[in-house]
């Protein structure tokens, strides 16, 4: 009799250990659980509160622009790590023609080779050097003696060890679609080449559209023998025009004869667009 008061005890000691091990396991998971709904509930707070400071404005994401020629420097802000570049070097000038022979004209000048909003690695607190290229001088009939005056090609603008070419200035025979600017990374795009003319009549329209132009612009409009620039950050300059050019953009050619004497603009100057 005592053997089984004893082995009853027992049994009942092991099963009143193993209800107090299943309640720890319980337990132990009604505290997971608890601290997992903590854990969401201050993440929908955080998310809530982000979303708050976006509608208010609070929240912006960093834009710094060098749109004028020269040299400048970066600093790298303490915890970024990549940026996202855009870049174009600077725009060639259209030429001047200054006689009427069907085989003369003003070409414009070809856009700056670019970069098109690619991400880029930095290091914290390093400072970068920063070289913004100007666009091609505007030319006149005064200055030369020949049948047409050659437009002038954009400086270079160059950042975190990438370059951006000008682009070309304009020609007075030939092929109005002068050589592309290239720059010195894989990162850089072409620049858009001077254009016949964005127009359905031109003979050249559907390459303008191809070469002429960028995601941000189209190319110029023709004159009579005179062509338009190649697009930049913005469109490209129309034939004898006399509107600012957009940066990267290339300047219209222009009809520099006696009786008219135009000359053509400078190219835009190029542009650096840093976001972070």
């Amino acid at each position: 009799m005592n053997v089984l008061k004893v082995a009853t005890k027992t049994l009942q000691l092991a099963i009143q250990t193993a209800i107090d091990g299943v309640r720890g396991v319980v337990d132990g998971i009604k505290t997971t659980t608890d601290s997992t709904k903590t854990g969401v509930d201050n993440l929908n707070t955080k998310q809530d509160s982000l979303l708050l400071k976006i509608q208010n404005g609070a929240l912006k994401q960093n834009v710094e622009v060098f749109d004028k020629p020269g040299t400048y420097t970066w600093k790298c802000p303490d915890g970024v790590t990549a940026v996202v570049l855009t870049m174009f070097g600077g725009g060639g000038s259209g030429a001047v023609r200054t006689v009427t022979e069907y085989a003369i004209f003003g070409g414009g000048g070809g856009g700056g080779a670019y970069v098109d909003k690619k991400p880029i690695k930095v290091i914290p607190g390093t400072t970068y050097s920063l070289i913004v290229g100007a666009g091609g001088a505007g030319v006149s009939s005064s200055d030369g003696n020949g049948s047409y005056i050659y437009g002038r090609t954009g400086g270079a603008t160059s950042a975190f060890g990438i370059t951006c070419n000008g682009g070309g200035g304009g020609s007075g025979t030939g092929n109005p679609f002068i050589t592309r600017a290239r720059g010195n990374s894989p990162l850089c795009n072409k620049g858009a080449s001077s254009s016949a003319g964005f127009s359905v009549s031109s003979e050249f329209a559907a390459t303008d559209v191809i070469l002429a132009g960028t995601r941000f612009g189209l190319p110029g409009t023709v004159g009579d023998r005179e062509y338009g620039g190649g697009a930049g950050f913005g469109d490209g300059g129309d034939a004898n025009g006399s509107t600012p050019i957009a940066n990267g953009a290339g300047s219209g050619g222009a009809n520099g004869i006696p009786s008219v004497n135009r000359a053509s603009l400078k190219g835009g100057d190029g542009i650096i667009i840093i976001e972070y």
